[in-house]
């Protein structure tokens, strides 16, 4: 497997998440019952794989695309790295909203709903970019020894940050998500 395919495999997951998201966002602007355990399970979710995982790995391939002489156009990948950034506050964000609507906060469903939705916005069209845009010239641009290296990275990162104790947990609790949030 090459860096662009481990990435892609993970997006896939990551967008599921993201469409439970979206319906939940959808549900508090509906004022139906909405779970705070449920976003904040979604936070860990995020915080772990997402933030301290699949970006970490992104945070090391992207300077790699960057000497091997990958264009800066169409997206910049200091675009890529500031959408990170973004991100993390918009998680900030979500975190913030789940603790006032534990308290009763009127506003903050409405604001957690916001929140939710510019966070998934931003990573469909950062994961859209990517795969569009970037792993395809990362696959054309890149060796195949290149690509072994990066992937041996990843492969430290997969062991380091998550193991298979915690890739289980996550994949369980996302699929207990996607069956509670089914259409």
């Amino acid at each position: 497997m090459n860096p662009t395919e481990n990435l892609t495999r993970e997006h896939k997951d990551i967008n599921e998440l993201l469409n439970i998201m979206n319906k939940i966002a959808d549900q508090i602007r509906s004022n139906k019952v909405f779970y705070t355990n449920d976003v904040e399970d979604i936070l860990d979710f995020l915080l772990v794989f997402i933030e301290n995982f699949h970006h970490q790995k992104e945070e090391i391939f992207y300077p790699v695309l960057v000497s091997a002489g990958i264009p800066e156009e169409p997206e910049s990948i200091s675009i890529m790295l500031y959408e990170h950034v973004l991100s993390r506050n918009y998680l900030n964000e979500i975190s913030c909203c789940v603790q006032n609507c534990k308290i009763g906060n009127d506003f903050s469903g409405e604001l957690l709903a916001d929140s939710l939705m510019k966070y998934v916005t931003l990573l469909k069209g950062h994961i859209k970019k990517e795969e569009k845009l970037i792993f395809p010239l990362a696959d054309k641009q890149l060796s195949e020894e290149k690509q072994n290296e990066i992937y041996k990275k990843f492969e430290d990162i997969d062991k380091a940050v998550v193991g298979q104790r915690n890739h289980d947990h996550y994949h369980k609790m996302l699929q207990g998500l996607k069956f509670k949030y089914a259409e």
